[in-house]
């Protein structure tokens, strides 16, 4: 039964998402029954559910006199109080209020950061506030998403925001924090590792190999993703440092993605999928035998 807007006012919560989750759900969830969000910034958006769970979606509102982005400003404006500041930096655990910290960021305390606020959005339950000028906050911060990496539980972006000229964007950081380079580059590849495992389950399909990503942290500490792909086999290969080529005869080689993708040239097709995805024609999957 679809809700009125002022019945989503009073019933519904707000919930954050990442655009690789959206990607996921625009092939699960098309058309209509895909949810209605809000950008906010970077690859962040904010929607809403019903007391169900269940996604408030593009079909819902169809109907609603009121502007999505209203409705969303007036179920946050319901969220508690932030947390305190705490070694310059603010942890939300409650997703409604990250929401509205997002959406409205003059919820933010003024003065408590070292420069501009920037927001991590690491998992729906561990939003992380910061100043663009505090190193040391910004390395614990690379820290706790390591361990919710190892937790194994839903994650939402490693992509950071800053808060400048009243929006938010991408965080500079390569410029930034060059001697945080490597951490970053870490975050950013078991994020996208995470996107892609929960990707390839909404993908499966007999005709078509869906190569997972994988990480491999090299003896010099560097973290690289890499995928591996059955030669002759069609695939759709997810964007990784390194492809691990497995020949019908048994042997392996390894080329760089930009090296594979050259090598293939047109042949290999970039897909609208998002995370995004290569397809590389070939035969189909050969079925196990028992």
């Amino acid at each position: 039964m679809t809700q009125t807007s002022g019945e989503a006012v009073a019933t519904a919560t707000a919930r954050i998402y990442g655009a690789s989750e959206l990607g996921v759900l625009s092939f699960t969830s098309p058309g209509a029954a895909h949810p209605r969000v809000e950008y906010v910034g970077g690859d962040l958006f904010v929607g809403l559910d019903r007391p169900d769970g269940t996604a408030i979606t593009q079909g819902d509102v169809e109907s609603w006199s009121a502007p999505f982005g209203e409705i969303v400003a007036s179920v946050l404006a319901a969220a508690p109080e932030l947390p305190a500041t705490d070694a310059g930096t603010i942890v939300i655990e409650d997703e409604a209020l990250a929401a509205a910290v997002l959406v409205d960021p003059r919820r933010l305390p003024v003065g408590e950061f070292a420069g501009d606020p920037v927001v991590f959005a690491l998992a729906r339950d561990r939003v992380v506030f910061v100043g663009a000028d505090d190193h040391a906050a910004i390395e614990r911060v690379l820290t706790l998403a390591d361990e919710l990496y190892e937790a194994a539980g839903p994650l939402v972006t490693g992509h950071p925001l800053v808060r400048a000229d009243g929006a938010w964007a991408p965080l500079r950081w390569r410029e930034l924090f060059p001697e945080l380079g490597l951490r970053f580059e870490r975050m950013l590849r078991l994020f996208s590792v995470r996107a892609y495992d929960v990707q390839s389950v909404a993908l499966q399909r007999p005709d078509v190999h869906i190569a997972d990503a994988k990480i491999r942290v090299l003896d010099s500490g560097v973290t690289t993703t890499f995928a591996a792909w059955p030669k002759g086999t069609a695939t759709l290969l997810p964007v990784v440092d390194n492809v691990i080529i497995a020949d019908p005869s048994g042997t392996l080689s390894v080329a760089t993605f930009d090296q594979f993708l050259d090598a293939g040239g047109d042949a290999i097709v970039r897909t609208g999928l998002s995370p995004l995805r290569y397809f590389v024609p070939g035969d189909q999957p050969s079925r196990p035998t028992a």
